[in-house]
């Protein structure tokens, strides 16, 4: 067969090959040929990329577990801190807002920075509760700001009253709380109590007085005694000693009978209401003045 021929016969058996390979591929059964990120992709919703990120930090994670199991055995115990700051969780700029009374320095060693460097070993919870037991703050909220920052929002508790006990001076908040010591004359124009138990309690009887003016306009401080009752103290140097457990019963008779009334105007005068059915007056003369013997009126 001549060279042109052979071209011929064999250009016409290629043809053949490929019409037969055509028609097997017609005829042959259809197969699933993505590959398997796509499959996992389309299971878990995602995009094929983000699927292999997704796949590859699960791959890494295991990796590290795997690693640190390993050290562990042998005895070796891996920093974590130090492999968190590494990886980017550090703690690496903190900001304090909404303070005025209390110190920095108590919030941050509140805080704990010397121990607690990363986020991952901070304890939301527990710094949150150490800032709120500071005598000044009312309520703490802790915000990570990405990347590295920690925004800390305080609000303090306001001063209600001035409490002195054994010789010394607190300022106290509506709930009784002590705020913080400070000097007699502080803040004149907060009401003033003494003696023990009287913190927790002064809100509640401010809120009872306050129902009479002519008593609450006058009072300079009102005193617990035993824990149990109110001494009231007036500026015209006028005393209502109250009972243990009728305060207002003895309020009231003071604003229904003018003639005792009349007395807490004058001055000098010491109204005792704990007896049961009768009111106590001992007038109160000057230093220089004898004592005078107690009256008793019936009620």
């Amino acid at each position: 067969m001549d060279r042109r021929g052979r071209e011929l016969f064999e250009v016409g058996q290629n043809r053949t090959t490929r019409r037969g390979a055509q028609s097997a591929a017609r005829h042959a059964p259809s197969h699933d040929l993505k590959p398997a990120p796509r499959k996992a992709a389309a299971f878990l919703g995602l995009r094929p990329s983000r699927a292999r990120l997704l796949i590859g930090a699960l791959a890494i994670g295991l990796a590290l577990g795997a690693a640190e199991e390993t050290l562990r055995k042998t005895g070796y115990v891996p920093d974590k801190e130090r492999i968190a700051r590494t990886l980017g969780f550090s703690i690496d700029q903190v900001t304090l807002v909404g303070h005025r009374f209390s110190y920095d320095r108590d919030v941050f060693d509140a805080l704990d920075l010397g121990n607690v460097r990363t986020f991952g070993a901070l304890d939301t919870a527990a710094v949150k509760a150490r800032i709120e037991r500071l005598p000044w703050i009312d309520t703490a909220e802790i915000t990570r700001v990405y990347p590295g920052g920690l925004d800390i929002r305080v609000t303090e508790r306001k001063p209600y009253a001035l409490w002195s006990r054994t010789g010394s001076f607190y300022l106290i908040d509506k709930t009784g709380r002590v705020l913080g010591a400070v000097n007699r004359d502080a803040l004149p124009d907060l009401p003033r109590f003494a003696g023990e138990g009287a913190a927790s309690e002064a809100a509640s009887l401010l809120d009872t007085i306050a129902r009479y003016p002519e008593v609450a306009s006058r009072l300079t401080e009102a005193e617990r005694v035993s824990e149990r009752r109110w001494r009231l103290k007036l500026d015209n140097a006028t005393t209502l000693e109250l009972p243990a457990d009728d305060e207002v019963g003895a309020l009231e008779e003071l604003t229904r009978d003018a003639g005792l009334a009349n007395l807490v105007s004058s001055g000098r005068t010491t109204l005792d209401f704990r007896g049961p059915g009768r009111v106590a007056i001992r007038p109160e003369p000057d230093a220089n003045a004898p004592s005078g013997t107690p009256t008793e009126t019936g009620s």
